[in-house]
């Protein structure tokens, strides 16, 4: 009995680990901050846009309200479009109500700033950008089309 017991907890930990976030690497120390002139992130330590609605190539910083926060975002041409961010926050892309699949994740350059940014395949269109999870109370945001 205590063996299958022991089973069933280990189970049980894989199930409820392999429902939790991945979580980024911790940031590397670093001595400057990255170049990111020649990259789809050149904008990234530019002048925040109008946080009102996100503008691909703008960067923005939001205010999280209980970990939260939403945005539309105009994206004008269909391509692939990754929504970069500089904290541990769940990125979702929303289509009529629906949320869309991410196609890649992964993080900025090193030395960048960004954490995390989830890729999606975009057509031409409007969508809901939703912010949860969020550790930091603000969230600083760039929505990058794939070079």
């Amino acid at each position: 009995m205590p063996a299958m017991i022991a089973r069933l907890a280990a189970a049980a930990a894989l199930l409820l680990t392999a429902a939790l976030p991945a979580s980024a690497a911790e940031p590397a120390t670093c001595a400057a901050p990255a170049d990111l002139s020649a990259t789809p992130y050149a904008a990234w330590t530019g002048a925040d846009g109008d946080s009102a609605a996100l503008v691909a190539g703008t960067p923005v910083t939001l205010a999280m309200t209980g970990g939260a926060a939403s945005r539309s975002v105009r994206i004008a041409e269909a391509g692939k479009y990754g929504v970069a961010a500089d904290s541990k926050v769940w990125i979702d892309l929303m289509a009529d109500g629906e949320p869309l699949t991410s196609v890649g994740h992964g993080h900025g350059p090193d030395c960048s700033g960004i954490r995390k940014v989830v890729w999606f395949d975009l057509a031409a269109g409007e969508y809901e950008l939703a912010l949860t999870k969020a550790v930091a109370e603000k969230v600083r945001l760039l929505v990058v089309k794939a070079p």
